[in-house]
This record gives structure tokens, C-alpha cells and sequence, in this order.
């Protein structure tokens, strides 16, 4: 009998987030007869759910325990940890690292370990950061994590630009497949989670799914909000996730009095099935790689409207999302919506036909770690 490839796949941290769910559901439909699938984390001292999600869904999890990168003095302690699992555990074929120049050192000790495939994927197209000096060293980064990585992977053209400069022409784009089943739509499914929250018939329901944090930018959101509210009372906005900006978008809210028109849904495992409430898709934010969450609305048929500039048009798989600069104010961004065609669409074959299923996705990566 053959042994299984050996790999390694690694994150910053478990929380709930689209790079997460993009490693989760990869590793749910990769094939287990041919790959003995770990997944490392770094420890910023919380426990999350998709940890045991991980372990359920057939790898292997190991966290870095005391490891988080807050000061230069922490790359001594990271760099002892990751020679140490190395040490036990030097028999990988591949590391596939979900992340940024911050955690080159994971290649680095890689590479000593003589772990042949070493792959840096890029989801994103800025620094989780305001921080000029974080983002400083963040670039200088960028450096040695192109030197110790043997393959360059992104979710766009953009993403790629972004975190490999001149290695962008070697960049593989592996499209942010999702699990078509559980994004398909179904109007029993709509009529049963907006009759639970509530929704009329009459309700135009804008959805929203992402944490609370700046890149995905409430403030403007809510502004967005509030103009087309005034241009139509049966507006609703429907909010999925958590994050540390909950609190003051929930304050915002409550200064422009529009409470009875924002649902604050938290975290929820639903997420497809809250999604087929809405009517509407709106992702107002600062900097994206490719979304998974823009091709899980898409996949349900709705009408999607994002930043311009900011987030690639590559995400504009289905033909039915509406690019519209920042720049532009709030009151703009509202009129666009509402004089839309906000119509839903079946998507399916054009999310398969562009490598946007996720049995695709898991396969290509797959027989990518076994060549």
C-alpha cells in the first residue's frame, strides 16, 4: 500500500474568517486515502470553535502554544518553537502557508527540515494593520518569505501582486471554491429564515456577512444604510459575524435612530441559510483578496455591490456585481442599489465553469502536494 503524502497547512490563528472556512472546506473534500492532512496555528491566547471543526473534518491540529508576534523579541521564541516541531515532525511534502511576510520563518525552518513543496498563498491585498511601522516591516518581509518558498499561490491576479511583487508572473490563482450544495438556493429556505427575523414581503433585505473589523468597513456601511432608508422605509440590513468594531457600529445605529431596521445576527453556522433572506449583497471594503464570501452570494443569485479599486473584478464571476468607488458618497452608493435590477439569478454554471466548486479546488490543491 502507498503511504500518504504528508502536509502541513497553516493559518495565523482559527477564528471565524474567509481564509478559515477556505482551509476547512479544502480540507473536508480533499482525499484522505492520499494525504495525512496537519494544520498549525499560532496561540493569541483564545480557543476557537474551528479548531474542533478541524479535527472533525480529518486533520490533525497543532497550536504554537505561547507563540504570537506583537514585538521583534517574540521571532525568538517563534523561531525556537517552530525548530522544535520540526524536530518532531520533519517527514512533510508540503507546507502550504495561509498568510502573510509576518510568518516567513515557518518556510524558513521548512526549508532546513528539507520540506521539498513550500507554498506561500496570498488571500489579501493589504495589512491587516494601520500600523505605518508594522506595515514597514511587513514589506521588508516580503523578502525573505519570496526566498524560502518554492511556489507562489493567491486567490486573484491583485493578491498576488501584492505579496509577490516580481514573482507574480510564477503566481498560481486558485479560485476561493465553495460548497455549491450548501449555497444553493432554496425558497422554502428563504421564506422560513425571514418570516424568523421577521422580514414582510415588502422588505428589501441588504445582507452584510463579515467580521467587525476595519477592513470590512460598517461605518460607511451603515451610512449606506441610512440614505437609501430615507429613500425607502422598507429597507432592512441584515449583519452576520462578530468582531471588536460590534460595539460602535451598534452605536452608530443607534445615533441615526435606524434600529428597527438593522438586525445584528452574531455568529451564526447558518450562514448560507441566513443569506437566502436577503435581497441584496453589499461589501463596502477597504481591501479584499477575492472574497469567498462575494462567490457564496453569487452562488445564491444575489445582486452584489463592492468596492471599486479595492476589490478585484475578478470576483465578478456570475456578471451580476456592481463595482462602485469609495470615493463616492454614501447617498450615491444607495441610489445604484435601489435603482438596480436586484433580480436573482442561478449562477451554477457559471461559479463550475469558472473553477469556483470546491470538489475542484480540493482536488487541484491535492494532486498539487502529491506531484
Amino acid at each position: 500500500m502507498k503511504s500518504k503524502t504528508r502536509v502541513l497547512l497553516f493559518v495565523d490563528r482559527m477564528r471565524h474568517g474567509g481564509i478559515q472556512q477556505f482551509l476547512l472546506e479544502n480540507i473536508k473534500h480533499m482525499d484522505k486515502d492520499k494525504l495525512d492532512i496537519d494544520v498549525m496555528t499560532l496561540d493569541d491566547g483564545i480557543s476557537y470553535p474551528l479548531e474542533k471543526e478541524i479535527e472533525k473534518a480529518g486533520a490533525s491540529f497543532y497550536k504554537l502554544k505561547g507563540i504570537w508576534i506583537k514585538s521583534p523579541l517574540d521571532y525568538v521564541k517563534y523561531a525556537k518553537a517552530l525548530d522544535a516541531f520540526f524536530q518532531q515532525n520533519n517527514n512533510y511534502k508540503a507546507i502550504h502557508m495561509n498568510g502573510s511576510s509576518k510568518n516567513f520563518l515557518l518556510l524558513k525552518y521548512a526549508k532546513k527540515y528539507n520540506v521539498p513543496i513550500r507554498i506561500v498563498h496570498s488571500h489579501n491585498i493589504d495589512f491587516q494593520t494601520h500600523n505605518p511601522i508594522k506595515k514597514l516591516v511587513g514589506n521588508i518581509l516580503k523578502k525573505p518569505l519570496n526566498q524560502y518558498a518554492t511556489h507562489y499561490f493567491a486567490c486573484s491576479h491583485l493578491a498576488g501582486q501584492w505579496l509577490f511583487g516580481n514573482n507574480n508572473s510564477k503566481v498560481k490563482v486558485i479560485p476561493n471554491g465553495i460548497d455549491y450544495e450548501k449555497f444553493r438556493f432554496d425558497e422554502n429556505i428563504r421564506s422560513e429564515m425571514r418570516k424568523s427575523f421577521g422580514f414582510s414581503n415588502n422588505d428589501l433585505v441588504v445582507g452584510h456577512v463579515g467580521r467587525f473589523t476595519t477592513q470590512k468597513n460598517h461605518t460607511f456601511l451603515i451610512s449606506i444604510i441610512y440614505e437609501m432608508i430615507q429613500m425607502n422605509q422598507n429597507v432592512k440590513l441584515l449583519l452576520v459575524g462578530i468582531g471588536e468594531k460590534e460595539e460602535e457600529i451598534k452605536k452608530k445605529v443607534e445615533d441615526l435612530t435606524i434600529e428597527k431596521n438593522v438586525i445584528f445576527a452574531g455568529f451564526r453556522k447558518d450562514v448560507a441559510n441566513i443569506m437566502s433572506a436577503m435581497d441584496v449583497f453589499l461589501l463596502p471594503s477597504l481591501y479584499e483578496g477575492l472574497p469567498v464570501v462575494g462567490v457564496e452570494a453569487q452562488a445564491l443569485g444575489l445582486p452584489c455591490f463592492m468596492s471599486e479599486g479595492v476589490i478585484t473584478k475578478e470576483v465578478n464571476i456570475a456578471g451580476n456585481v456592481v463595482f462602485i468607488g469609495l470615493n463616492k458618497s454614501e447617498k450615491h452608493w444607495a441610489k445604484i442599489i435601489l435603482s438596480s435590477d436586484l433580480s436573482r439569478k442561478d449562477n451554477y454554471e457559471k461559479i463550475k465553469k469558472n473553477g469556483y466548486l470546491i470538489e475542484d479546488t480540493a482536488r487541484e490543491l491535492g494532486d498539487f502536494y502529491c506531484h
